[in-house]
C-alpha cells in the first residue's frame, strides 16, 4: 500500500510538473508571439478604440477618433458611435445595433448600412450606426443599455450575425479578433491557446463557415437568448420598439442556404417570446460575391441592397 501511494504521489509531481514547464512554455510563445501581434495590431492607425470603464464591454469605439486611409474615411463622434454628427434633432430615431457588420468595418462613413438606410429615410429619420466591432451578444446588449439613453432611438433594429453567439473566456471566444485580448491578458496561456486552437480547428483554416456558424449558435443558444431577451426587456421598460434581423453570411449560399434550420430555430425561439424576427435571405441570393466579401461583411452593394430591403420592410 506505502509503495502505490508513493508511486501515486511521484505521478501526480510529475503531472504538476509537466504541467507547469507546459504553461511556462505557453507564456513564452504568448510574450513574444501573440503580444507582439496584438502590439501591432494595436499601433495601426486604424485601431480606433480604447479600454472601456464597463467590465463588460472591456474596450470601446474611440470618442472623437477621425481617420482617412486607404479610401476610407472613419469618425467616431464625442458619444462613442460611428457618426458625424454628435447629436440630433430628428424626430424620429432608429438604432442599427450589432457589430462590425452594421458599423461597416472596411467601408468608409458613406458607404455602411446605417448611412445607406438614412439616405432612404430623409432628414426627418435619424439613422444611428450602434455598431461595434467584434462585440458578441453579452457586450451588444450592454452596448445598448450605455448609448440607449444618449439617443432614445423609437425603434432599435438588431443585426443579429451568427457570430455575435462568440462567448469571451470559453471555447467559443473569437469573433474579436484580438481587440478583447489586447486589454485583457489571460492569466494562464495554456488553457488559452489550448481553446484558440480548438477555435481555429472548428473553424477549419477559412474566415468562416457553414460548421463554424452552427458550432457557435448551438454552443451558446441558451445564453445568447438570454442576452436577446435582456434587450427585448430594456425596450418594453423604456417604450421603444425592438426588432432582430438575422444578417445571412455569405459563406452559407451553397445549394440553397446552408443555415436555414438555423434562421427556423431562431425564428421559433424569438416568436416565441414575443420578439419581431426577420430573416432576408432572399436580400443575398443572388450576385452573393458582389454583395458581400470573403469575411461575411457587406459591400457598399450590399449595404444599399440590404438598406432597401429594410426601408421596405421594417
Amino acid at each position: 500500500m506505502r509503495e502505490f501511494l508513493k508511486k501515486t504521489v511521484a505521478m501526480l509531481i510529475g503531472v504538476v510538473v509537466a504541467l507547469v514547464l507546459l504553461e511556462l512554455a505557453c507564456q513564452a510563445f504568448y510574450a513574444f508571439y501573440v503580444t507582439k501581434k496584438l502590439t501591432a495590431q494595436q499601433q495601426d492607425p486604424l485601431h480606433y478604440y480604447q479600454p472601456s470603464e464597463d467590465p463588460v464591454l472591456v474596450y470601446e469605439l474611440k470618442p472623437g477618433y477621425s481617420i482617412e486611409k486607404d479610401g476610407r474615411r472613419i469618425h467616431i463622434n464625442a458619444n462613442g458611435i460611428r457618426d458625424d454628427e454628435d447629436q440630433t434633432h430628428a424626430p424620429r430615431r432608429i438604432a442599427i445595433l450589432g457589430d462590425s457588420v452594421p458599423f461597416g468595418t472596411a467601408l468608409s462613413q458613406e458607404e455602411t448600412l446605417p448611412a445607406a438606410l438614412q439616405r432612404l429615410s430623409g432628414d426627418s429619420v435619424k439613422v444611428l450606426n450602434f455598431g461595434t466591432p467584434g462585440y458578441g451578444l453579452e457586450e451588444i446588449s450592454r452596448f445598448l443599455e450605455i448609448h440607449w439613453p444618449q439617443y432614445r432611438p423609437q425603434k432599435v433594429v438588431y443585426l443579429l450575425n451568427l457570430n455575435d453567439y462568440s462567448r469571451r473566456n470559453t471555447v467559443y471566444e473569437g469573433a474579436d479578433n484580438g481587440l478583447y485580448r489586447i486589454y485583457k491578458k489571460p492569466f494562464l496561456k495554456m488553457p488559452f491557446l489550448i481553446r484558440k486552437a480548438i477555435y481555429r480547428m472548428v473553424k477549419g483554416g477559412q474566415m468562416s463557415s457553414v460548421a463554424w456558424y452552427r458550432w457557435l449558435y448551438e454552443g451558446n443558444k441558451k445564453e445568447g437568448l438570454a442576452e436577446i431577451e435582456k434587450m427585448k426587456k430594456l425596450a418594453d421598460e423604456k417604450g421603444f420598439e425592438f426588432e432582430v434581423v438575422l444578417f445571412p453570411p455569405a459563406v452559407a449560399y451553397s445549394d440553397g442556404f446552408q443555415l436555414e434550420d438555423v434562421a427556423q430555430d431562431l425564428e421559433k425561439e424569438l416568436d416565441s417570446r414575443g420578439i419581431p424576427f426577420y430573416a432576408p435571405i432572399e436580400v443575398f441570393s443572388e450576385n452573393t460575391a458582389a454583395l458581400q466579401d470573403n469575411t461575411d461583411h457587406m459591400t457598399p452593394e450590399g449595404c444599399e441592397k440590404l438598406a432597401q430591403w429594410m426601408n421596405e420592410h421594417l
